[in-house]
């Protein structure tokens, strides 16, 4: 999947000529119809299918999260021998992904945690249906200093939750590699909570 990722975005803006247009605090994505932009995308697991027809507006989202998660990916490794500069070229990034290797640890791990933020922000400022602020963190009120914060808490968990959802839904085979890779993507994940007790970290052989 993640070496699909620039793909997606050209097939989504340039073979369909999709339209993201603002109005007000919404974002809508205006497209020839979610049917025929998600079967042309490459690489998608049936269930990725049916969240990118379900959810179009979504799949742009996800674009930008895997993209942060690329960018990232290639500032930590910038003075290293492998610096993720092919990453999303299926001549010599897709097999360090098929093997694995630290790197594809971190790369599953990274572009995960990326797709959990930009949804995560994504659904704070508006900008995707279905979703918004935290709930449980809505509006504050200091009573020392005497006044009220109302502003939208980012929805974290929907964020890691989404990301879950999409992301691990490409993992169908039942074997080893499998499970070392929804390990790698939770970890990504979990770096999100900001919580110091998280010990998870990328596995590789």
């Amino acid at each position: 999947m993640h070496r699909n990722f620039r793909k997606w975005i050209f097939y989504v803006f340039l073979c369909f000529g999709v339209l993201y247009v603002k109005l007000g605090a919404l974002s809508s994505v205006v497209a020839l119809g979610a049917n025929i932009i998600c079967n042309k995308i490459p690489g998608l697991a049936p269930r990725q299918r049916a969240i990118c027809q379900s959810r179009p507006d979504a799949i742009i989202v996800i674009g930008e999260g895997a993209q942060m998660g690329i960018n990232e990916c290639q500032y930590q490794f910038r003075f290293g021998r492998w610096n993720c500069s092919a990453l999303g070229e299926k001549t010599v990034f897709g097999q360090e992904l098929r093997v694995g290797s630290r790197e594809a640890a971190f790369t599953y791990a990274i572009t995960a945690a990326g797709v959990a933020h930009a949804v995560t922000a994504a659904c704070s400022q508006g900008n995707l249906s279905n979703c918004g602020c935290d709930r449980e963190k809505q509006g504050y009120y200091n009573q020392a200093e005497g006044w009220k914060w109302g502003g939208c808490s980012a929805d974290v968990r929907y964020g890691i939750d989404f990301s879950r959802r999409f992301v691990d839904a490409r993992e169908i085979k039942k074997n080893a590699r499998r499970l070392m890779n929804l390990h790698n993507n939770e970890a990504g994940r979990k770096g999100l909570l900001g919580q110091p007790r998280v010990t998870s970290s990328p596995l590789f052989p």
